[in-house]
């Protein structure tokens, strides 16, 4: 079975990919990353070429989560103030409403800028 050097760098960056996306998952650094991948492989460029399209995807996979928290926190914060404004001088108590969605909201805002950041 002869196996030609084209399948074997697509074989070998399959490969190099998933280690590092499983790497990047479990929160290493770029140097760990680099130097665990050349462990496998000597070939500087190919390792490159890995970590920037496995830093690329695994920061998208961190964007989409951090839109999802900024949605979800803005629609609590945005409950807590309609709960405020209604209950305002209806004499019925609105302080958790105010200060505690309010409040929760913002943070998971806050949660997923971080995200979106990066």
């Amino acid at each position: 079975m002869n196996i030609t050097t084209t399948e074997y760098n697509e074989e070998l960056y399959n490969r190099l990919y998933e280690q590092a996306i499983t790497l990047f998952s479990a929160g290493n650094s770029n140097h760990d990353i680099e130097e665990a991948l050349s462990k496998t492989t000597n070939d500087a460029i190919l390792v490159a070429i890995v970590i920037a399209e496995a830093k690329k995807v695994h920061y998208e996979t961190l964007r989409k989560k951090g839109y999802v928290y900024l949605f979800i926190g803005s629609f609590i914060a945005l409950l807590g103030f309609l709960i405020t404004c209604i209950n305002f001088n209806t004499g019925r108590g609105f302080y958790y409403a105010m200060y505690g969605l309010t409040s929760l909201g913002i943070c998971i805002v806050f949660i997923g800028l971080y995200k979106i950041i990066g």
